[in-house]
């Protein structure tokens, strides 16, 4: 079976989640993804009790190198003379203070795509700061619009910014990869959480420029669809997506609720939104009757989009999770079975497949060197220097 990126050698110098995912992905496409770290690793290695780096580096191998050692330098640079694509994930300036900036490496492999993963960009004010999924969410106004109604804003509960960022990395290394194909030209690739973040406010975006309203906290609700929040009932919360004025109507008639069909005040959506605090106590009242169970075996066969509100463990029990092969468990030594979320970009001729463990720090740090022209005797000296790890 012949993957898409068979034949793709990718250097990535990412670190934490964005960088690394995208790779992963790379790499679950059959790219051959070197991950570069300082000799003692990367400096997320150490959470989840040592399951980090596992959780989002299969399909890689690992080189340790010290990139203010000369040696170890070169052996970098052997590297990008041969490779199809190059990720950092630096503040920007610092890559080009260890030598491998764009129009280095660009000079010595006209070819290599060159991707750049910061906080806030290469360019603009803010280019020079240190930058975090979370510090993004604050800076993005994502914060002050997640948070319980008319109560404090909170970060969302998991790093959504890092990962879409790691799937647009992807995208856009493959697009550039594409258009190398027609050019025989590399290009680099400016990704910043800042502009991800952005891209996934839009909406907001978009409603502030056309009312100059700012987001509201809603908990789970929303300010412009009703009914569309988690109602408790009698066991599991539910979470119903009232989108439409059709939905409005398939909630109705599948729990049997004629009298709220035939309500004026909530016959299309602008009112069930003005009458919000009417509606909305109507809903939970008639949901705390009855078990979760109950009520989506009635709504999920009329079509109406909801779902029970699950746990991290809920779901990844779930039946539907096993059907997608949407976890995968690898077994590590010294970890034991570690569970990772499997790569959701699905091809039919290219089915996804764990080919490599993600490496410990230098696990392939010989191998690969001897790929480059390296003899043990020279892979033995630069040990000694402590330019690099072995693993």
């Amino acid at each position: 079976m012949t993957l898409p990126l068979s034949d793709t050698l990718v250097l990535d110098l990412t670190q934490v989640i964005a960088g690394p995912t995208a790779g992963q992905i790379l790499g679950d496409m059959g790219a051959d993804v070197i991950k570069v770290e300082p000799l003692g690793g990367e400096h997320f290695r150490p959470h989840f009790g040592g399951a980090w780096v596992p959780s989002m580096n299969r399909n890689k191998r690992g080189l340790a190198l010290d990139l203010r050692n000369a040696g170890a330098r070169d052996v970098l640079m052997r590297l990008v003379k041969k490779a199809d694509v190059f990720m950092e994930a630096f503040t920007p300036g610092v890559i080009d203070k260890l030598g491998f900036g764009w129009d280095v490496v660009s000079a010595a492999n006209p070819r290599c795509v060159y991707a750049s993963i910061s906080g806030y960009g290469q360019t603009g004010p803010y280019s020079h700061r240190a930058g975090y999924d979370p510090c993004i969410q604050a800076e993005i106004g994502l914060m002050d619009a997640t948070g319980p109604y008319q109560g404090e804003m909170c970060r969302v509960g998991t790093a959504p910014i890092d990962y879409s960022t790691g799937l647009a990395c992807a995208g856009g290394i493959a697009f550039a990869l594409l258009h190398r194909h027609k050019t025989g030209r590399g290009q680099r690739l400016d990704l910043s959480l800042f502009d991800v973040g952005m891209h996934l406010m839009s909406h907001w975006i978009t409603n502030h420029g056309l009312t100059g309203e700012n987001p509201e906290r809603m908990g789970t609700s929303n300010t412009i669809l009703c009914p569309l929040r988690v109602f408790q009932t009698k066991t599991q919360p539910v979470f119903v997506a009232g989108t439409n004025d059709a939905f409005w109507k398939i909630l109705c008639n599948a729990l049997g609720k004629q009298d709220w069909l035939a309500d004026s005040r909530f016959t299309t959506n602008k009112g069930r939104v003005a009458h919000r605090g009417i509606l909305e106590p109507m809903i939970e009242a008639y949901f705390l009757q009855h078990t979760a169970d109950e009520l989506l075996d009635k709504l999920i066969p009329a079509g109406m989009p909801c779902s029970a509100a699950y746990k991290v463990s809920d779901v990844i029990a779930n039946p539907h999770t096993a059907a997608r092969g949407a976890v995968l468990e690898v077994d590590y030594p010294g970890l034991g079975k570690v569970k990772s979320a499997a790569n959701p970009i699905k091809l039919s001729d290219a089915p996804v497949d764990v080919r490599r463990k993600s490496p410990t720090v230098g696990q392939h740090t010989a191998e690969i060197m001897r790929e480059v022209g390296y003899t043990d005797a020279e892979i033995s000296a630069l040990k000694d220097a402590k330019a690099i790890n072995l693993g």
